[in-house]
């Protein structure tokens, strides 16, 4: 079973959708009538002018760093650079943006008052000088700055619903109510609009009208929001409807793992306590709505603009456990692990958030080079819990990342023997066991645990993939193998791995033409993967196009193989062609 790990597609960790843990299902953030101001991201603003050669090279640094995503190095560059040149507008503004960015609140502050005292329109600047004033208790004042915010870009999205709140704190929930119905929603905002009206319903007291509300956008059977599913949880609550409400909180089948929020709230509930609501106060509707979008942004990765947006949210609420864990992702996804362990630091031990920060935490360590930490870390935390597999889970991650086989089987094993009850969304663990199986020489074994995960998830296209290429390698149930690779390929069509999967099967079957066709077809998708180049070099020979079949052997070995035993028996074809080959090597 040569060179098949290299060329299996990627296996990615059950998907985490911050707009369904946390946010509020929103459309496309560049939804028809809410288009990105360009004003309100001074990375694509005017360009900077550059006058002096010491200027231009701490600009050019701090642009690089930018582009490593190291904003407190570009920070400091570009902050060298505006002391060369105070009068630059452009230059001011980006450092004002990387200062939100970092969290610099009150450096942002003193640049807000600048930049609105030199009069470019940029909706953050706004921003900022109403949070200012929200936290001195001057809301007037905060609404007229949130007034100046443009209606386009993603705080104009945000806009209605903050004034709201600015109103709902000035005048009270009648007048914010009004307000926010007189908003234009724009597409994919009914939702959101919906949850902060229920919202300020329930903070009025209204809980009955808030039920029904939540109701039409909560339904039985389907996932909903967290904060919607929360809302709703304590509106129930609130007029002696417990047992509805705990139902209410089952029936969301989420990965709890994935889910902290609503399966403390469950736990809470079943044990007789009180379910509290997703905020009590206009400023914590104010960071919500920060964050709710941040976390939109942030799935659809639009992440520079989730950034900016959830440290808005802190500089509200600094005790927004979720906020500082999606800033924490936001900085591993751009490679600076310590400013990741710095936002994860924020969250408190009895925070729901705090299991997952610990193996956020561990994702850290591994990127700082300090996997032997994140070993102990993990390990630490698998023994502290034994009802839970997340762990377990993330070690046998971590080592088959390193090659580390045995390693990586042993704590998959130990993950399944704590399953109390196999459901389908634990596919995963046993495809990646049997990965880890397969890979220790363990055939009948990894075969039982694909076959096991089929059965949990019977149209996994990887799984569909894995388990026919390693019977068509083995030449095992090739017909069977067939079948599974045509019904992958159906649900991935343009995946050049599966697609080159079926095109070996065929060649194993010895249906040269078929394998052709699909081999070639699987060259024009992954055209820079050499296995596949070399297979479509063997069904050449086959068909007798001599020529075509050495051109591909000689264009796989430019591209590198990393498999010695592949690039040895390249040459060795090269030389002989397949007469002294197995025909039917792996």
């Amino acid at each position: 079973m040569a060179f098949r790990l290299r060329r299996m597609p990627p296996v990615f960790a059950a998907l985490r959708s911050s707009l369904l843990i946390g946010g509020l299902g929103l459309a496309a953030c560049t939804a028809p009538g809410y288009p990105f101001d360009p004003l309100a991201d001074a990375r694509i603003a005017a360009p900077i002018r550059l006058e002096e050669s010491g200027t231009a090279g701490a600009y050019l640094a701090g642009r690089f760093a930018l582009q490593e995503g190291d904003y407190a190095t570009a920070l400091r560059f570009y902050r060298q650079a505006l002391a060369e040149q105070p009068d630059d507008l452009e230059l001011r503004r980006r450092v004002f943006i990387l200062e939100i960015e970092t969290g610099r609140f009150e450096d942002a502050l003193v640049s807000a008052r600048e930049l609105v005292e030199l009069g470019p329109r940029l909706s953050e600047v706004h921003m900022v000088l109403a949070i200012d004033a929200l936290r001195r208790g001057a809301w007037s004042r905060a609404r007229a700055h949130l007034e100046k915010i443009g209606r386009r870009g993603v705080l104009g999205m945000a806009r209605p619903m903050l004034l709201a709140w600015a109103t709902y704190a000035g005048e009270g929930a009648h007048a914010a109510l009004d307000r926010l119905e007189e908003e234009d929603r724009g597409e994919g905002l009914i939702r959101l609009h919906a949850y902060h009206r229920a919202m300020m319903l329930i903070l009025a007291g209204n809980f009955t009208e808030a039920v029904t509300l939540l109701r039409e956008h909560v339904r039985p059977g389907e996932i909903a929001p967290t904060r919607m599913v929360q809302a709703l949880a304590y509106a129930l609550q609130e007029t002696g409807r417990s047992e509805e409400a705990l139902a209410l909180l089952r029936d969301q089948d989420l990965d709890r793992s994935d889910n902290p929020r609503l399966a403390a709230l469950e736990r809470r509930l079943s044990a007789g306590g009180e379910v509290g609501p997703p905020f009590a106060d206009p400023e914590g509707g104010m960071a919500d709505v920060l964050l709710g979008l941040a976390q939109a942004l942030q799935d659809q990765n639009i992440d520079e603009r989730s950034l900016v947006l959830a440290r808005l949210a802190t500089f509200i609420r600094s005790e927004l456990d979720e906020a500082w864990f999606l800033i924490a992702r936001l900085a591993l996804a751009r490679e600076q692990p310590a400013l990741a362990v710095e936002a994860l630091s924020r969250i408190p031990p009895d925070s729901p958030w705090a299991w997952r920060a610990r193996l956020l935490e561990a994702d850290a360590l591994v990127e700082a080079g300090d996997r032997t930490e994140a070993v102990r870390l993990l390990r630490r935390m698998a023994r502290e819990d034994p009802t839970r597999i997340d762990a377990l889970v993330a070690l046998g991650d971590l080592f088959r990342r390193d090659e580390d086989y045995a390693r990586a089987e042993a704590a998959y094993r130990e993950a399944i023997a704590r399953l109390s009850e196999v459901t389908p969304r634990y596919w995963r663990l046993f495809y990646v066991h049997g990965i880890t199986l397969e890979r220790t020489d363990r055939w009948p074994e990894a075969e039982k645990a694909f076959l096991r995960a089929l059965e949990l998830q019977p149209d996994q296209p990887f799984v569909l993939n894995y388990l026919g290429y390693s019977w068509v390698d083995q030449g095992l149930e090739l017909e069977r193998a067939k079948d599974m690779l045509h019904r992958a390929v159906e649900l991935r069509p343009n995946d050049g791995f599966i697609v080159d999967s079926l095109g070996w099967a065929y060649y194993r079957l010895g249906d040269y033409d078929k394998a052709v066709e699909y081999l070639e077809r699987a060259v024009e998708l992954e055209p820079g993967d050499p296995v596949i180049n070399d297979h479509l070099g063997d069904a050449y020979w086959r068909v007798g196009r001599i020529r075509e079949a050495r051109f591909q052997w000689r264009r796989a070995l430019t591209l590198e193989p990393e498999e010695e035993e592949l690039v040895g028996e390249i040459r060795r074809k090269l030389r002989s062609g397949l007469e002294e080959t197995d025909p039917h090597r792996g």
